[in-house]
């Protein structure tokens, strides 16, 4: 889940912006920017599936679309089988547009781990912080690479700094609790979820988060009512549904 919620922040955070201090998306289909765009305002709030659809659709219109084939391969990076994955990095690598220096970093990440997915390609994200310091979406591609390389302290420092410079930081703190579940600091955790949800009170994610939580500290009971607080959010939540049957039966085990 944590590695769900970093490539959400940092596929939510790809700016179009032209500006120098920003990191550029290049794309010479103004329809493939457009669902580029709906894509993430759906990875915003965690509308997965939907949003990897559009990028797949965007990908079609421009198949020189790095970014919509970079955001396809981290995004099946993590599956067990992970033949998407090298199908999508190398369309990324195999782009023929030219790339901003952000992408190209990227574009450099990638062709590592396609070559070794284990590898620490840290080095490149603090490249790109180095690039553009006042980017905020700079900062979420280190948190990303720092996820690879479970440096969870790191990314615990490279979340707060990205939190200080968003004004909406909702989502940062989403990954932010994750982050310091994976270093059992559950308090810490409880805290960020907790101002995660006092943030997006109206949407399904934090109470999902908040039922990982649950699940993370065996407060079944707890876990079960967050996950279908979520699912009463948007029924189409059904991976909620599914984690709060597991939360009930954990309930009555022995």
């Amino acid at each position: 889940m944590l590695i769900l919620s970093v490539l959400t922040l940092w596929m939510a955070s790809c700016n179009t912006s032209v500006k120098e201090e920003k990191i550029p998306v290049t794309t010479e289909s103004e329809g493939a920017r457009m669902l580029y765009l709906k894509a993430d305002a759906l990875f915003e709030k965690v509308y997965i599936s939907e949003a990897v659809a559009l990028l797949e659709e965007a990908l079609e219109e421009d198949p020189d679309f790095f970014m919509a084939a970079y955001g396809l391969a981290t995004h099946y990076m993590f599956f067990e089988d992970n033949r998407d994955f090298r199908k999508y990095a190398a369309l990324a690598i195999q782009s023929e547009i030219t790339l901003s220096k952000g992408e190209n970093l990227l574009k450099a990440a990638l062709q590592t781990l396609l070559e070794d997915q284990d590898a620490d390609v840290t080095e490149f994200g603090k490249e790109l912080v180095k690039l553009y310091p006042n980017d905020l979406y700079a900062y979420f591609h280190l948190t990303f690479f720092q996820q690879i390389t479970e440096d969870y302290q790191g990314q615990v420092e490279t979340l707060l700094k990205a939190a200080e410079i968003k004004e909406d930081p909702a989502n940062i703190f989403n990954s932010l609790g994750y982050s310091y579940m994976d270093m059992g600091q559950f308090n810490d955790a409880e805290k960020a979820l907790d101002k995660y949800l006092e943030l997006k009170p109206e949407e399904p994610n934090p109470y999902d988060s908040k039922g990982d939580y649950y699940m993370a500290i065996e407060e079944y009971g707890k876990a079960y009512e967050s996950f279908m607080k979520a699912f009463e959010i948007d029924s189409t939540w059904t991976g909620s549904l599914r984690k709060a049957k597991r939360a009930s039966a954990l309930i009555n085990s022995p």
